[in-house]
């Protein structure tokens, strides 16, 4: 869990802001509204779990779980899942440091839910934390444009177009304006990961002496 909540902590150009411990139902922020019943995609329950197997041992056992997939790969497929159990996944998996696997769950869910920006915006935090900002961009671009007020996107679009490399101007610009519309869309912003809406303002101000 500490190296997880390590991985997801932000470090700007000349400044670093400590993780605080944060629930990761905050670190993966507030859900979209639930499709509506028409839209859901048709559940095909699996199999019962085999003798022995307690389902509430893997939703609080982290290694549980993780035992439980490399022996039952089939069992982590999305389709046998809704969004929901997805993201609950999600956070067991992060509690146990199993980062990739929590990254490959999400993957495949924003490819079975394009719609839902909750999946995204996880989607996204989980490979900047696993030093993937380029492959977050177009994610976050995708998502803006489903959700143009929420902060919470414009923030992690910031984050990855500052972390992108190589650096360059563009990239610089792309982070400052995203973070200027997470200060204009929320100006008490603070992402769970400590990062507040004045070190956006301090990092808009250097980016912009930089131009």
């Amino acid at each position: 869990m500490k190296r997880a909540l390590q991985m997801l902590a932000f470090v700007a150009p000349s400044l670093a802001v400590a993780a605080p411990p944060v629930a990761l139902d905050d670190v993966l922020g507030p859900p979209t509204v639930a499709p509506t019943d028409r839209e859901l995609v048709p559940l095909n329950p699996p199999e019962p779990l085999p003798a022995g197997v307690r389902p509430e041992a893997l939703a609080s056992d982290p290694e549980a779980l993780v035992r439980f997939v490399a022996a039952n790969p089939e069992r982590l497929d999305v389709k046998q899942m809704d969004p929901a159990l997805v993201l609950t996944l999600v956070q067991v998996l992060l509690r146990g440091d199993r980062t990739f696997l929590a990254e490959k769950l999400l993957h495949d869910a924003h490819r079975q839910w394009p719609e839902r920006v909750d999946l995204a915006r996880g989607w996204a935090r989980v490979l900047i934390s696993l030093g993937r900002p380029d492959a977050a961009i177009p994610v976050l671009e995708d998502a803006q444009g489903k959700a143009p007020g929420d902060p919470v996107v414009r923030y992690l679009l910031g984050r990855a177009c500052l972390g992108s490399q190589p650096n360059t101007p563009e990239k610089d610009a792309c982070a400052r304006k995203a973070f200027e519309a997470v200060i204009e869309l929320n100006p008490q912003y603070t992402d769970p990961d400590g990062v507040r809406a004045q070190d956006l303002m301090g990092i808009i101000q250097k980016l912009s002496a930089n131009r």
